[in-house]
């Protein structure tokens, strides 16, 4: 059993995961362990963060912990740790009010990637209200947590969900995919696209598809929120036929009955096809559907204007991006797609100007990650996560940013 700390107090935790039918022990599971109490910390860690990161062993137990003064296990923060990355984040969920920890309530977490948010994590949250704690390589990665998924509306299901997780979490991805072969709840689409989400999780997008053709295969109407749901895990598994197929079905029932607040269908399946040349004239003829249906908009310009670009008419493209931009400077995908355009087409110093007053402004995300990865240029979030150039970027960023979307926002002078 590995050891860490100082001090003549001594022991070690076991580590409980809690589904809809109680509490079991977690043999083989990744961990973070730390003393909750900010004045106090476990001496002598390998990062000297007071953090412990480890796995436990066939009985559930964590390393063993020296410390100062004596200990009960309440005194800790032991949960179940996703991945290695050098970027981390926790959820705690509390009952409304009193603000006491919500314990054993099912959630799930999900992160912004570049076609939409991708689950990352799934369970039950511990007796202190945290749920896992998942880590990337992504800076500054948004990170959302749900905890009225309609994957968790049925308990029976969800924990199935929870179980085949738990199986990948500890490297057993023989027994994850025995659950997943013997699951009770397969049947209905939106299960099966449920199961699909958890397997593109888990590095498995060979069988997420599977699980996606499933549930197209039925001959039953199909549901508005299931191909809403559909649709969007079509995207993040790089299907642009299929997808477009469902974007024109989604089009078609928004014409036939308009929803408050639902999507530009067509503008969102028109960005989303431009990242595949093979689709480029169908992504024109997506965004200038979007045109004619919703009007000439910010984002709809700047979508055929990034299209345009693509497809060789440059200057059409960076018009249209430039009238964009000049509305909303401060859309990460309006900022990062003008500025590569510019960037690959010989307006460098432009480039460069507007991306440095993007990070003045802390415009920030996904795609401004992609685009100033390409060119090569340079931003705090690219140092390591725990230098002084982030924690710098971070404290200045952390104040409240307004993000004006009028003709008077200002922008780089383009």
């Amino acid at each position: 059993m590995p050891q860490y700390g100082k001090g003549e107090h001594g022991r070690y935790l076991i580590l409980r995961l809690d589904n809809s039918r109680g509490g079991a022990i977690a043999p083989n599971t990744p961990y973070r362990l730390f003393l909750t109490d900010n004045d106090q910390s476990i001496e002598g860690t390998p990062d000297h963060d007071g953090i412990v990161h480890g796995v436990t062993d066939a009985l559930g137990r964590s390393a063993w912990i020296w410390t100062r003064e004596a200990h009960s296990a309440d005194d800790f923060t032991l949960i179940r740790r996703i991945g290695s990355g050098a970027w981390g984040s926790v959820f705690q969920l509390q009952r409304g009010g009193d603000k006491e920890p919500l314990g054993g309530w099912p959630y799930v977490t999900t992160m912004h990637v570049r076609w939409g948010e991708q689950w990352v994590d799934l369970g039950y949250t511990t007796a202190q209200g945290n749920t896992a704690y998942f880590t990337h390589d992504q800076p500054a990665a948004t990170l959302s947590i749900s905890t009225e998924a309609s994957a968790a509306e049925n308990r029976q299901c969800f924990d199935e969900l929870d179980a085949i997780n738990r199986k990948f979490s500890q490297d057993d991805a023989a027994g994850a995919l025995q659950l997943v072969d013997a699951t009770a709840c397969g049947a209905e689409p939106q299960q099966q696209l449920d199961m699909a989400n958890l397997l593109l999780m888990a590095g498995r997008a060979d069988l997420a598809r599977l699980w996606l053709e499933r549930a197209r295969s039925g001959s039953a109407p199909v549901d508005r929120d299931v191909l809403r749901a559909r649709f969007k895990l079509e995207r993040l598994l790089g299907m642009p036929a299929l997808a477009l197929e469902d974007a024109l079905e989604l089009q078609r029932r928004q014409a036939e009955t308009p929803l408050r607040d639902e999507p530009d269908w067509a503008n969102s399946i028109a960005y989303y096809l431009a990242d595949f040349p093979d689709h480029l004239a169908q992504a024109e003829t997506q965004a200038r559907q979007s045109i004619a249906t919703a009007g000439p908009l910010p984002y709809n310009l700047g979508t055929l204007g990034w299209i345009l670009a693509l497809k060789g008419d440059i200057d059409g493209g960076l018009d249209l991006l430039k009238q964009s931009y000049s509305e909303i400077p401060r859309d990460e995908e309006i900022v990062a797609d003008y500025g590569l355009a510019l960037w690959r087409h010989g307006q460098q110093g432009l480039a460069t100007r507007l991306w440095n007053q993007a990070e003045a402004q802390c415009v920030w995300g996904g795609r401004m990650h992609d685009a100033l990865r390409e060119a090569r240029h340079p931003h705090p979030y690219f140092q390591a996560a725990s230098s002084r150039e982030v924690q710098a970027y971070q404290q200045r960023c952390a104040a409240p940013q307004t993000k004006r979307k009028t003709r008077s926002a200002t922008g780089a002078e383009a």
